[in-house]
């Protein structure tokens, strides 16, 4: 006899063991309910059918959106792949030809459409977070199925053949026709009670008739609901993030491996942590207020460069040099309308000097002298910027320029420039 889905741990798993899970998967798949919906059903099924809060189903597609795009791919897939409530096949099966779906065919095929750019942003990216992210939901609705294979009743299956939603033991009469009858009594009725009484539907002992009707039965009042008690899920995992967060925050005031990205992004994942925990337990709802404005600091982090935006002033700031000793390693506003000006600075031929520009957000303005040779790296997380004369912009844009000057390479010294610009504009140029 061979084991049921759902009995199985990690351990025991083998390669048929896999095959059989997901084989199951796709025969058991839910339909898509035409209530509870927010777009196309896809949570309300997946969360019906695991005994899951559909809620949570949905941040768990915003989030793997935000880290990878991954919750945009899945979530086409479902829509095109789960059949709606009372159709026999989903879209994707009814536009091949099995089988039913109330899905018009032009929405298929424009969903069908969207999943090739959709895949190119994910499966095909160099991102590692993409590839995680889909990796992690691989696992955890393989597992999820693994433990909860048999929770919902077979009605919510969408089986071949046999219409979503619909009961499967629908009684005999309604598919073969035949109805009961009730022969009439042999001896008729008695003419003094042309009706039978209720303890005598079926007219089987109209001699007892005149009895009287037997006194109704009241049945014992249903005890008092037990008041559900409150999953200590949202508290134990508020109290653990904040250690978290308290533990990473000392690590990043001791040491620069560590910073405000990666304190958010460690709090993230214990939060995340006790929402699965909480799905399971059906507990932890309070604990979505927290991970959603969490999961947005944490991913404005990711994005935008924190180090800029030290404390480094606030404001407009002009620089000057024209000696290499006045020269700093390192020039750093926050905010504001900067500018460095190098065009007085004269070097020896064999001078290299080297220094940094780092602007959060604002407009940046770097003038060079015509004569020394430069290298210079230009980039900015978001914005653009024009170095000598080559214009990148967008998302974490950047270039590499090397210049010899008016006299050639190998006069008037070299000055090496590194250009970094969290949000905002930037240009270096040489006048």
């Amino acid at each position: 006899m061979s084991r049921p889905v759902g009995r199985s741990t990690i351990g025991d798993m083998n390669r048929s063991d896999i095959d059989d899970t997901v084989r199951d998967m796709w025969v058991t798949r839910p339909p898509r309910r035409r209530t509870s919906r927010k777009i196309a059903g896809v949570a309300a099924a997946l969360g019906l059918r695991y005994g899951i809060d559909p809620l949570l189903i949905r941040i768990a597609f915003v989030v793997t959106t935000i880290f990878g795009g991954v919750g945009i791919l899945l979530y086409l897939l479902g829509w095109l792949l789960l059949p709606e409530e009372g159709d026999t096949a989903s879209g994707a099966e009814a536009l091949v030809g099995h089988g039913h779906s109330s899905m018009s065919k032009p929405l298929t095929i424009v969903l069908a459409i969207a999943l090739i750019p959709a895949t190119t942003a994910t499966i095909f990216t160099e991102r590692l977070s993409a590839l995680l992210s889909l990796a992690a939901v691989a696992a955890g609705l393989f597992l999820l199925h693994k433990h909860r294979a048999g929770l919902a009743p077979p009605s919510t299956f969408a089986m071949a053949g046999h219409p979503a939603g619909a009961p499967v033991d629908a009684p005999l009469a309604a598919s073969t026709g035949i109805q009961d009858t009730v022969p009439p009594s042999a001896n008729g009725p008695d003419p003094g009670h042309a009706t039978p009484p209720a303890w005598d539907p079926l007219g089987v002992a109209p001699f007892a008739w005149d009895l009287p009707e037997p006194t109704p039965v009241e049945p014992p009042a249903p005890p008092p609901a037990e008041r559900r008690r409150r999953s200590p899920v949202t508290a134990v995992t508020l109290a653990v993030a904040l250690m978290a967060a308290g533990a990473a925050t000392i690590l990043a005031m001791t040491t620069t491996a560590v910073g405000p990205r990666e304190v958010a992004a460690f709090t993230l994942a214990v939060v995340g942590v006790g929402l699965v925990v909480g799905s399971f337990t059906r507990g932890g709802r309070g604990l979505i207020a927290v991970a959603i404005p969490l999961g947005l600091v944490t991913y404005a982090l990711a994005v935008v460069p924190v180090d800029h935006f030290g404390a480094h002033g606030v404001g407009d700031r002009a620089w000057t040099a024209s000696t290499a000793a006045e020269l700093q390693p390192t020039y750093r506003l926050s905010a504001g309308n900067a500018s460095l000006d190098l065009r007085d600075l004269r070097l020896a031929d064999s001078d290299e000097v080297r220094t940094s520009v780092q602007l959060g957000t604002g407009e940046l303005n770097i003038l060079l002298p015509r004569d020394a040779d430069v290298q210079v790296h230009c980039e900015a997380s978001v914005g653009e910027v024009e170095c000598l004369d080559t214009k990148v912009n967008g998302v974490n844009a950047s270039t590499d320029r090397a210049d010899g000057g008016d006299d050639g390479t190998g006069k008037g010294g070299t000055i090496v420039l590194n250009v970094s610009l969290g949000a905002g504009h930037a240009v270096v140029h040489r006048v």
